[in-house]
């Protein structure tokens, strides 16, 4: 029996060393925009203090960190915020989770677990640096990172931004909003966005927010272009929605620290 068990039990801890590495991979291959800066760094390159008043941790779509990250971070760094993007496809077997050129998502149905193990990572991470151990972070996604940020627990999270999804989908496990009631949300779609074509993804996360409480759905209509937009806050006024709402949001500064 104990020669049955053993190469057993190897294959459980070599597959728990795996993910372990896989999340540190998605971490230390994270991009970094220090406040003010254009061009991303790693988290090692994070001094030991920062000026920023908060982080901005961000998950990218499901094509990977690509031109909207790079342009949402620079937005996002040039008001002052320190962002951080985990790198989904720094591990090590990333199956493919949509086409975008379709678009069609929904090919890799587990996906949605990995980007919520990756997010939880980095802010663990986050909380051990020096420079950021005391900063409220804020969570931002768009499209697969939106669905990610919306769903994700995370209680000790100053705010939530979600880009570019409906709150509705067919699996549970993607569909709803899980937030505590009392903390801050902001969700940016386009009324008709093309990835969200069928029924069962029409809607918006407002459906899911508390009465009252500091959650705000904002849906872009026709005649607007917006309308059809997945990516949103490449629009200046998108843009200046979002940095009121963490204005609004965010403890101040001398709070944060």
């Amino acid at each position: 029996m104990i020669r049955l068990l053993f190469p057993l039990l190897l294959a459980i801890v070599a597959g728990m060393a795996t993910a372990e590495s896989d999340l540190e991979r998605t971490w230390r291959h994270a991009q970094v925009w220090l406040p003010g800066t254009v061009s991303a760094v790693t988290p090692a390159d994070i001094p030991a203090t920062t000026e920023a008043s908060a982080v901005i941790l961000y998950a990218h779509g499901c094509d990977g960190p690509g031109r909207i990250t790079t342009a949402s971070a620079r937005f996002l760094a040039g008001a002052g915020y320190l962002v951080v993007a985990p790198d989904s496809f720094a591990r090590s077997d990333k199956p493919r989770s949509c086409d975008p050129a379709i678009p069609r998502g929904g090919l890799h149905r587990a996906v949605l677990g990995w980007r919520q193990a990756e997010m939880r990572h980095a802010m663990t991470q986050l909380r051990d640096m020096p420079a950021t151990r005391v900063l409220p972070v804020a969570l931002m996604g768009h499209s697969e990172g939106a669905i990610t940020v919306a769903t994700m627990t995370a209680p000790d999270a100053a705010l939530r931004i979600i880009e570019g999804w409906t709150c509705h989908a067919g699996w549970p496990a993607y569909r709803g909003l899980n937030a505590p009631t009392d903390q801050p949300v902001l969700s940016l779609v386009g009324a008709q966005d093309p990835w969200f074509r069928l029924p069962v993804l029409h809607g918006d996360c407002g459906a899911f927010m508390t009465d009252g409480g500091p959650m705000r759905s904002v849906v872009y209509d026709p005649p607007g272009y917006l309308a059809e937009r997945h990516w949103l806050s490449a629009d200046q006024r998108v843009r200046a929605t979002i940095l009121e709402f963490l204005s609004d949001n965010l403890p101040a500064e001398e709070d944060a620290k």
